[in-house]
């Protein structure tokens, strides 16, 4: 057979096709395995995008941070207020200053007169709307309230709180978010301009974007355009890592197609406006556009001019170098050509641009801290803790209103920084409670000699032994056994053995003995061993234990002799509690910082209302506030009285072994403050009470301008002219002699000699008094 035979041989053809079926199936499942796993792995690749997507968009979006409010200020026709005052809340609340009020958040003043243009805000109780408020002075005094707006006079006026913290989240990220329908049309117009011109008409990825921007970047021979879209740039924020791959870019294309197949392009927009970094602010990071409005210009997004848009905007191509507080020249350039975009898609015109171009930024000069009052901040967040986990408060976006009073936070910081320069011993701490001890409001605290360190808060955390604080409340148990402050007694020796063999044998602080003499005179001049005599003879020590249970101050189970003279110990913030109950005549309010909590759509959740319970005495407690005037006047703390003759106050110094702790107790007609000072590491500081922190006290007292305190009539007491050294009845001009309560029927039976004439001229101890 010849060749070409066997080549067109049928047979042998069917032959070679069999073979070649055999040979090739394999290859072919192999294929379809392949494309199979791969739309397999695609279909699961996706599902997880979704995933990714239904956990991040569809629910909480982003961790909101609650923001802690301060005390409104409330103003009411009548009040006595310097305009001053208001200046100060206004500007803590970001208002500011100008010559022509034009929107809210402005503020003007004119001689006897100031003109707010007052934000919306929603307080617990009510809304206030946006209206321009006049207030009238006279004399220091505001004689009228007007509402401009709607043409009404006002009784009562709540200035907008200021702002004093946040509780971030634990990522860092800050933000306030900006609802789609809250978007600013031009807004919306300059970033489309800017960053996306096709971004209603794609579906995520725009291929003629990406040609543009490969063209402009290989003529320009390096990267100076990007081809991403609006959508894929949210995608990348909040679903992908900054790295730069292949993998990476499709991932972030498959995303933003899915983004657009769920949600409105409105929808896609607000969220990345809300997304966006913008700033760094020390350690957070500042995200979205409302945000960095009201850090950099001082107002709500709503109210931004053309020009302060443009540099928003212009500042999402790069948030670090285009800083307009770091690289003023960059962001203005930066913004020159953002308006230069607004003006190519007739946003803006030619005489526009020519203005808004050599305008300057307008910006702040810097950001203000995030937490500036850390040490109160602090204390509000322990106070939540029973309703609110942290997870709560830095992500739920609650409102927190408390009692802070940022006038008093200003004085006592103030005052503080004068006290301290007394002293040479820089490693002295420090920690500082003002309270309104009628209603238990914590109006501002110090926790550090550094007021804005965050850190050891000494003030709710140092547990430091209080020495002679505790007397007060230990007068209070002799009061209760039936002794007066005229009583009689001793100043002796004395030795105790202990339950665990040690032998107890207090000193007064001058290493003398005194002799005989009242109850009053010991307790103001603070002689240790009258009060230990006392509380050891009857069932003063008993009582005591007992009262401090009462205001769950009661720190030890085994009740030693040493408690007698302070050896327990407390929290400046403790202290304060225990000195709340006496000057408020033996009334106990909780001390908080918290009025009311609110949610993120303005519904109260929390609302703590004033309490007050009467568990002491109250005609006992009376008595132990006239010691503790006498304690100012001419006992350990008449530094007080020297400094301040017009005024009177109450109050208890307190000195600690080695001269390890000063403390000073006191308060006025509203205000309760207590100072301690001392060292982290219990070194001595070398100062008592008396030269330490009562000249603190003093200093931020006269910040405080306090009102001078009036004891109350109570009609179950009466009061005598009292020797304070004899104990017997005497006369108001009399030496030695001073003005004391007893209950009816208690007071001395016989009288004192009068051997001088000792009346202050102008002021008797009943003027003094009440």
């Amino acid at each position: 057979m010849s060749k070409a035979r066997k080549k067109n041989n049928p047979a042998r053809r069917k032959k070679k096709s069999s073979k070649a079926g055999k040979t090739g199936r394999p290859w072919l499942k192999i294929v379809f395995i392949v494309a199979g796993l791969a739309l397999i792995f695609l279909a699961l690749h996706v599902w997880s995008l979704n995933n990714l997507i239904e956990q991040r968009f569809d629910g909480d979006t982003w961790a909101r941070p609650s923001r802690v409010f301060a005390r409104p200020l409330e103003l009411y026709s009548g009040l006595s207020i310097k305009p001053e005052q208001i200046k100060r809340e206004l500007k803590l609340a970001e208002y500011q200053a100008v010559r022509k009020i034009t929107k809210p958040g402005h503020f003007s003043s004119d001689g006897n007169s100031l003109l707010l243009y007052s934000r919306d805000f929603y307080f617990s109780d009510h809304h206030q709307d946006e209206n321009l408020i006049k207030i009238r002075f006279k004399d220091n005094q505001i004689v009228e309230l007007k509402d401009i707006t709607n043409n009404k006079t006002l009784d009562f006026y709540q200035l907008t709180p200021v702002i004093m913290g946040s509780y971030i989240p634990g990522n860092g990220e800050d933000r306030l978010v900006l609802a789609a329908e809250d978007i600013p049309e031009l807004l919306t117009d300059i970033l489309i301009a800017a960053e996306d011109r096709r971004f209603f008409d794609h579906l995520g990825v725009s291929p003629l974007s990406i040609l543009r921007a490969l063209r402009a970047n290989i003529q320009a021979g390096k990267t100076v355009q990007g081809g991403s879209t609006l959508t894929q740039q949210l995608a990348k924020n909040l679903f992908l890592t900054p790295e730069r791959s292949l993998i990476r870019k499709l991932n972030e294309a498959m995303l933003a197609f899915m983004l657009e197949a769920r949600f409105s392009k409105q929808a896609i927009l607000a969220a990345y406006l809300n997304e966006v970094f913008l700033l760094q602010q020390k350690n957070t990071s500042i995200h979205g556009f409302a945000l960095a409005s009201k850090l950099l210009f001082k107002q709500p997004l709503k109210y931004l001019s053309k020009d302060k848009l443009a540099l928003l905007v212009g500042m999402v191509k790069g948030p670090s170098i285009y800083n307009p507080l770091i690289y003023p020249e960059r962001a203005t350039k930066r913004r020159n050509t953002v308006l230069k975009i607004m003006l190519a898609h007739k946003i803006i015109t030619e005489p526009e641009y020519r203005k808004l171009s050599t305008k300057p930024l307008g910006v702040v000069s810097k950001l203000p801290p995030v937490n500036p009052f850390p040490a109160y901040l602090d204390l509000v967040k322990k106070q939540l803790t029973s309703n609110y986990s942290s997870s709560d408060l830095a992500e739920k976006g609650l409102s927190i209103f408390t009692a802070f009073d940022p006038e008093k936070q200003n004085q006592l910081e103030s005052g503080l920084k004068s006290g301290l320069k007394r002293f040479d011993d820089k490693s002295i701490q420090v920690a500082v409670i003002v309270a309104d001890y009628l209603n238990g409001d914590l109006l501002a605290l110090v926790g550090d000699r550094h007021t804005d360190f965050h850190g050891f808060n000494r003030a709710i955390l140092a547990q430091r032994p209080i020495g002679s604080l505790i007397k007060p409340m230990l007068l209070y148990s002799f009061l209760e056994e039936g002794l007066t402050l005229a009583s009689m007694i001793k100043d002796r020796p004395i030795r105790v053995r202990q339950s665990d063999g040690e032998v107890w044998s207090p000193k007064n602080y001058d290493k003398k003995l005194h002799g005989s003499s009242t109850l009053y005179n010991a307790f103001i001049k603070s002689y240790n061993l009258p009060f230990v005599h006392l509380g050891l003879e009857g069932n003063a020590l008993k009582s005591l234990t007992t009262n401090l249970d009462k205001i769950h101050l009661l720190k030890q189970q085994v009740v030693y002799p040493s408690m007698l003279l302070g050896a327990t110990l407390m929290t400046p913030l403790e202290v304060s509690q225990m000195y709340q109950v006496i000057a408020s005549s033996g009334y106990f309010a909780p001390l908080t910082t918290i009025r009311q909590v609110m949610d993120g759509d303005h519904n109260v959740l929390t609302r703590i209302p004033v309490h007050s319970e009467e568990l002491f005495n109250r005609q006992s407690m009376i008595q132990v506030q006239r010691a503790l005037i006498g304690v100012t006047e001419e006992g350990t703390a008449r530094y007080l009285h020297n400094r301040y003759p017009n005024k009177t106050f109450a109050g208890k110094t307190g000195t600690t072994d080695d001269l390890r702790d000063s403390w000073f107790a006191g308060f006025s007609n509203r205000y309760l403050t207590v100072v301690w000072l001392g060292d982290d590491k219990n070194n001595s500081i070398k100062l008592t009470g008396s030269s330490g922190a009562l000249r603190v006290w003093a200093d931020i007292m006269g910040k405080f301008n306090a009102d001078t305190l009036k004891l109350s009539v109570d009609p179950e007491l009466e009061w005598a002219y009292i020797n304070r050294l004899e104990g017997g009845i005497s006369g108001e001009s009399c030496e030695h002699s001073v003005l004391m309560p007893f209950m009816k029927g208690s007071k001395p039976d016989f009288k004192s000699n009068c051997e001088k004439d000792y009346l202050e001229k102008g002021k008797s101890w009943l003027q003094k008094l009440f």
